[in-house]
């Protein structure tokens, strides 16, 4: 059975997997051209979740009373600081804000009101939720 409507498939070039070429996306850190699955990082997730497990560090003993609740809220707490790292900072004399992207650490302009743009200009990465609360 011969499929007509595959395209052009090509080869690329981090991994060696082919793909149509019209999904072919230019990677920033790669500074090439590359497949879904690369430009997305699955392979390389894969990678740092193998090499995370195998350097897990060793557990350091708790205080006495340490329970699921504290665990909870230490997970918490840590998850709070993570999402602040989404560096918003107001931008005096307008109604812009500047952010930092989280995922390539790229600043540019963000529109509170219009919600523009939708994702990161340089990488594509998404942008969270933005609280005027959040400025600094």
């Amino acid at each position: 059975m011969v499929l007509f409507n595959q395209g052009v498939k090509a080869k690329c070039r981090k991994c060696g997997n082919e793909a149509p070429a019209s999904e072919f996306r230019m990677h920033y850190d790669y500074k090439m051209m590359v497949c879904p699955n690369c430009f997305r990082g699955e392979k390389e997730k894969i990678k740092v979740q193998n090499t995370a497990a195998a350097k897990e560090e060793p557990q350091v003993p708790k205080a006495p009373g340490w329970d699921k609740e504290d665990e909870y809220l230490e997970r918490a707490a840590k998850n709070k600081r993570e999402e602040q790292k989404s560096w918003f900072m107001s931008i005096p004399g307008s109604s812009l804000v500047q952010c930092r992207c989280a995922a390539c650490k790229y600043k540019f302009k963000y529109d509170p009101v219009k919600n523009m743009p939708k994702a990161c200009p340089y990488c594509d990465g998404p942008i969270p939720r933005f609280n005027s609360n959040m400025l600094y």
